[in-house]
């Protein structure tokens, strides 16, 4: 369990900002109203206000960004609020949040998708990604050892609960869109565009589902120890706008592609698997066939986006990834990684530290032991049990463990524990 809800706990009055699209915020918020902790709330458009309905202290902010700074320093004085809790501290208005924090001395927190998948959502203060305090909180230790890891439940994630919670959150937005007149999508897109794009995504998944796996297949089959993945990212995420090198996905994929042409096995193949949250937003198979037909690497080059990645990684030689996630799941395979952007787990022990024109040839190898150490630590640090779309074990199971501790204080109050 992330050590930093622990931290959180000990607030009186918690502001929260923009959440996940759907009501995980507002179920967050009586989870807080429990500990005898006030919450409060800022929604920034029609989809906030929504999923936070009918909740007391509940604020909109209906200015333009750039009085964000004022209006949110003067709402943390006036209410005296002592924690902010945000998803994602990338956006514009949780980075304003973040230095205000830090102006004021109140904590900031910030939940983000989990560092390790499924069933663990992420939690931290300060930040998140590449922001994350985690990688200073390491042993220097040439052997250090994992720690034991408490058993998880299944927290039932739901693809299309997300879909339905993204519809009706651009739907509100579209509705309210004259009540919130100044209100800016963090990825720059309009409601509009955010809305279609949605639907677009759900179209392509049925699409892929009868396409892709018969292909799939033959690439497994023929293919299998012959090729690296190259996992993209989603277009427009802070991942790339902010913790990269490159700022756009284009960018990395001619990138790639052009250093697999040049330093890998004539014989090798490269396949490269589409973010299945971007399918809706971008497409690269035609600048794919370009580079293809460009570098006479027709038949070489692989493109998916609606496969099983367990099964992608665990046939491949080794994969790339600019800054995701993924990342941990190739090493929790034993597949050995080359990182191109800017990331806490890009560490010598853990990823490939070689420039990528060599990384083709001599991939190495995974240290499994380093890895265990690192992921338990990781799951101790900033991990909880749950879904933003499915169950949140964790609330339950920090309660039940708080009350435990309270019975045994009270306990040995009663009984007090003499030496022997």
């Amino acid at each position: 369990m992330s050590i930093h809800i622990d931290q959180l706990l000990l607030s009186k009055k918690v502001l929260l900002l923009q959440g996940p699209m759907g009501k995980f915020f507002k179920q967050f918020s009586h989870w807080l109203q429990q500990y005898q902790i006030e919450t409060y709330k800022i929604n920034f458009n029609g989809g906030d206000r929504f999923f936070f309905d009918g909740e007391l202290n509940c604020y909109d902010f209906i200015q333009p960004m750039n009085e964000f700074n004022d209006y949110i320093e003067a709402f943390i004085v006036k209410h005296q609020i002592d924690s902010i809790v945000c998803f994602g501290d990338c956006r514009p208005q949780h980075r304003i949040a973040k230095i205000a924090a830090y102006k004021l001395n109140i904590t900031f927190f910030a939940f983000e998708e989990g560092y390790i998948r499924p069933n663990y959502i992420t939690f931290e203060q300060d930040g998140v990604n590449f922001y994350s305090n985690f990688t200073q909180t390491l042993s220097l230790n040439l052997n250090p050892q994992a720690i034991p890891i408490e058993p998880i439940e299944d927290a039932q994630n739901s693809y299309w609960r997300m879909v339905w919670c993204a519809i009706i959150y651009y739907v509100l937005n579209l509705y309210y869109e004259k009540s919130f007149p100044h209100y800016k999508h963090h990825r720059n897109l309009t409601t509009s565009q955010e809305f279609w794009s949605w639907i677009w995504s759900v179209l392509k998944r049925i699409q892929h589902y009868i396409t892709e796996p018969l292909p799939f297949k033959k690439l497994i089959k023929q293919y299998s120890k012959q090729y690296y993945v190259f996992a993209l990212q989603v277009h427009n995420d802070s991942q790339i706008l902010i913790h990269s090198e490159f700022k756009n996905m284009e960018q990395y994929i001619e990138h790639v592609i052009e250093s697999f042409v040049l330093n890998a096995d004539p014989s090798h193949h490269l396949v490269l698997k589409h973010h299945p949250m971007d399918r809706g937003y971008r497409n690269y198979r035609k600048l794919i066939n370009k580079l293809a037909k460009r570098y006479g690497m027709k038949g070489r080059l692989h493109y998916f986006c609606d496969i099983h990645l367990p099964t992608l990684l665990k046939h491949s030689l080794g994969m790339v990834a600019v800054n995701s996630t993924t990342v941990l799941q190739a090493l929790y395979h034993h597949i050995p990684v080359k990182v191109l952007g800017y990331a806490m787990y890009n560490l010598p022990r853990l990823t490939n530290q070689y420039p990528l024109c060599k990384f083709w040839k001599d991939p190495g190898e995974v240290d499994d032991l380093y890895y265990q150490y690192f992921r338990s630590h990781l799951i101790q640090y900033s991990q909880l049990n749950g879904s933003y779309y499915g169950k949140s074990p964790w609330m339950h199971d920090h309660q039940a463990s708080r009350s435990d501790h309270v019975k045994n204080i009270i306990s040995d109050t009663e009984h007090p524990k003499t030496l022997s």
